[in-house]
């Protein structure tokens, strides 16, 4: 080790004199930071006393209790509300654009329901009764009064299919068993597929024009049916893919199946049976049913048009297979101009409603449509729309007569001005005329 450090010249003496200097160097920085740090202390010291002697100053001017201020973080500034004028609807020169209504602004108040008495498991109504009150059930309770000024709301009836549950079998064994072995109407090919298509929810525009082609004359039948004055269009349908937009499938599938079963009936009946009136007459129903739904019950106007021309489907049938025995009840409701089914129910047991709702479950017509041809006669039900139920009545005999009672039925519901129905039983006759032609 001596060796090493003579080599290099390092004594001791040396040795101690570099280390003193290292450690005066060492010494000297830690005084300066040290003075340095007592002074930033003494100047943070001097700001609080000075901060001390201002909040001292700003008490004895401004007489605030002393308490300091609060101050927000940051202030929140609210932008004006805009006054800018809004933008008119596109139109000429900036004015707004002129929409012309469909039909004259009517408005159309639905009647309440009469006052009536709650009994346990029944709703009746207070009137016709002949002043009687009414027997509970055996085992309920007796009648409790509606408090007064709140008449007890009518419950209304169930919507019940009478088929459901029923295979094809069992609609096709039922028909035989009502008006014989008479073979019933199929739909042409072509209509079956478009209706299948236009129920498929995956189906496309392309797939329903694709099949409808193939029958030109179900494709001139639907397009002259919904450009009809009977039909009403909103604006005139150009071409099959102009009606598939603006109508939309089910819409649509109306027109195609009431065109369909106008091409399935029987064009040859019975010598006595005017089958020209007969169209005319359910083209006419079909004109009414669907005027009294746009003023009353316009989702279901379509359904309405369908179901008022198909009502009487079943009849033609009736007339092929049951012949003399059958055109006695029809023409005596002609003439005598009473309702068909009450007639039919005293002699055969059963009506044409009965059977028109099976020939619809055996066409497979949606369920709106079978049942509004069911309860077409029924006052009370739910299973249809109530202008179906209102042209029920209409006969080819009946004259300006009839309108009375068709007003009756309408008010019975709903207040309608009587010139409006009486200008739509007016019109409806130059409608339906049109109608029948394209059949």
């Amino acid at each position: 080790m001596s060796t090493s450090r003579k080599e290099h010249g390092d004594t001791p003496a040396k040795a101690g004199s570099l280390a003193r200097k290292l450690s005066q160097a060492f010494l000297s920085r830690f005084a300066r930071a040290k003075s340095e740090s007592n002074a930033g202390h003494e100047a943070d010291q001097h700001r609080a006393e000075g901060s001390d002697a201002a909040l001292e100053i700003w008490k004895a001017t401004h007489g605030h209790g002393g308490h300091r201020p609060a101050v927000p973080k940051s202030l929140t500034f609210q932008t004006p509300p805009s006054r800018s004028k809004p933008k008119p609807a596109p139109g000429k020169r900036g004015k707004p654009a002129k929409v012309q209504p469909r039909k004259p602004s009517i408005i159309i108040i639905e009647r309440a329901p009469a006052p009536t008495t709650a009994i346990t498991g029944v709703a009746r109504t207070t009137s016709g009764h002949g002043g009687h009150k009414a027997a509970a059930p055996h085992g309920k309770s007796q009648a409790t009064p509606a408090k007064p000024g709140k008449p007890a709301p009518k419950a209304p009836s169930p919507i019940v299919n009478p088929f459901a549950g029923w295979s094809k079998q069992d609609v096709k064994d039922r028909i035989r068993q009502l008006i014989g072995d008479a073979e019933i109407p199929r739909f042409r090919k072509a209509v079956f597929e478009t209706l299948r298509r236009l129920r498929d929810p995956d189906t496309t525009p392309e797939k329903i024009m694709e099949v409808m082609a193939v029958d030109a004359q179900l494709v001139s039948k639907v397009m002259q049916t919904v450009n009809s004055t009977a039909y009403s269009p909103k604006s005139r349908v150009q071409s099959l893919d102009h009606a598939i937009m603006l109508m939309g499938n089910s819409d649509l599938e109306r027109i195609v199946m009431l065109v369909g079963a106008k091409a399935a009936l029987p064009g040859q009946t019975h010598p006595k049976f005017g089958l020209s009136d007969f169209w005319k007459i359910s083209s006419r129903r079909a004109v009414l049913a669907r005027e009294v739904a746009d003023l009353v019950q316009p989702a279901k106007a379509n359904l309405c048009f369908t179901a008022g021309f198909l009502q009487d489907l079943s009849v033609p049938l009736i007339v092929s297979s049951k012949k003399d025995e059958y055109m006695k009840i029809f023409t005596t409701s002609i003439e005598e101009k009473r309702d068909l089914h009450v007639l039919e129910m005293d002699s055969l047991g059963w009506d044409h409603s009965e059977v028109g709702a099976l020939v619809a479950m055996d066409w497979e017509l949606p369920d709106d449509v079978t049942l509004s041809v069911k309860d077409q006669n029924h006052p009370d039900s739910m299973g249809r729309p109530d202008p179906t139920h209102y042209v029920s009545t209409l006969l080819p005999s009946h004259g300006e007569e009839w309108n009375d009672q068709f007003a009756a039925q309408v008010d019975q519901r709903y207040v309608v001005p009587r010139e409006t129905l009486d200008t739509m039983c007016k019109d409806s006759i130059a409608k339906a005329a049109e109608l029948a032609k394209l059949f």
